[in-house]
């Protein structure tokens, strides 16, 4: 039995929960994989129980009643449990800061100095230091899994690693930022200027009040960044990007794109040389990345394989949990043998 310790038990947070709880019984079934969480940092305090928290208990806990909790330890913080704690996997799901990776960053770097597993959702300490986690994790003989950092629940580090094993990947081409999707997408099909798509997007959650990383393209730099340093080879940070937001797109363009059968999404691209970009591209009707929505898409070429796409949805604390699930999975399975 894997024991865990969660770092932040926000949606993504919960919706783990949720499946720890929901799938108890399949994750044991179909890969003999069971789990246990002793311990869930968040900002003022932790919960401990070194035999196992109740998730039923806090999974629908509101954040005033945490200090109410029995296993709530006020001002325990997420370092001192990582340092004191008895676990094997440390789930880091902080926010992603693309100032500095800060403080997922420490988090994952002390975890991993002290003998631990990582799984994190958080974008951040990848961006900034993907190479130096690599060296520890590697020094350590211990597992790194990042893949609910890119693309939500789409597998794409799975798939790259693992099902195209034997390829050489040669560019990536892809849709990384719902939020935008959704925007260009509402602009295109209802015809309404930018302000009002991104309106809805926020009142429908898909954004936040301040959509600063997404719409000026920073969120989907960070993933291309983390899927360049994976599958080509790369040793770039996000200084490394040349970026353009949607913001200055305007009805006029997207209706001048429509006449001759375009659309205008926004595009990451990475290879080989080292070139890595994300701006507004013009895309035909019919290509795969006239997807609409939320949706995300990755197109990686290859040698062998030669194009491999993949489409899913790119938000939401379930489908980021779903891919952090893999990752657990993935480190039971080897942990047993």
């Amino acid at each position: 039995m894997l024991k865990l310790v969660f770092i932040g038990f926000g949606n993504v947070g919960r919706s783990l929960a949720q499946i720890l709880i929901d799938k108890k019984k399949l994750l044991k079934e179909r890969y003999g994989s069971e789990f246990k969480v002793v311990g869930i940092g968040e900002l003022y305090g932790s919960f401990v129980n070194k035999e196992g928290l109740n998730l039923e208990d806090l999974v629908d806990l509101s954040f005033s009643d945490f200090e109410n909790h029995k296993n709530w330890k006020k001002g325990l913080t997420a370092p001192e449990l990582i340092k004191n704690l008895d676990f094997d996997v440390l789930v880091e799901m902080s926010y992603t800061n693309l100032e500095d990776g800060e403080p997922g960053l420490t988090y994952i770097r002390e975890a991993l100095k002290n003998g631990h597993h990582i799984v994190s959702s958080n974008k951040g300490p990848f961006v900034f230091a993907f190479q130096e986690l690599q060296d520890l994790a590697r020094e350590g003989e211990l597992e790194l899994k990042y893949e609910a950092t890119v693309g939500g629940a789409i597998p794409i580090f799975n798939l790259g690693m693992y099902g195209l094993a034997s390829n050489e990947i040669f560019s990536i081409r892809a849709i990384l930022n719902g939020t935008s999707n959704f925007i260009l997408t509402k602009m295109s099909t209802e015809k309404i200027p930018f302000e009002i798509a991104l309106k809805e997007a926020q009142e429908l959650g898909y954004a936040e009040a301040d959509p600063t990383l997404d719409i000026e393209g920073h969120d989907a730099a960070a993933k291309l960044v983390i899927l360049a340093n994976t599958f080509l080879g790369s040793n770039v940070s996000f200084k490394n990007v040349k970026i353009q937001g949607i913001k200055d797109i305007v009805p006029d363009a997207i209706a001048l794109a429509s006449e001759d059968d375009f659309l205008i999404k926004h595009i990451a691209i990475a290879d080989k040389k080292g070139n890595l970009e994300v701006a507004p591209k013009l895309v035909p009707f019919d290509s795969p990345f006239a997807i609409g929505g939320t949706n995300n898409i990755i197109v990686l070429e290859t040698d062998l394989a030669k194009h491999i796409s993949i489409i899913g949805h790119g938000a939401g604390g379930s489908e980021a949990a779903s891919a952090i699930m893999s990752d657990l999975v993935s480190i039971s399975i080897k942990e047993k043998k």
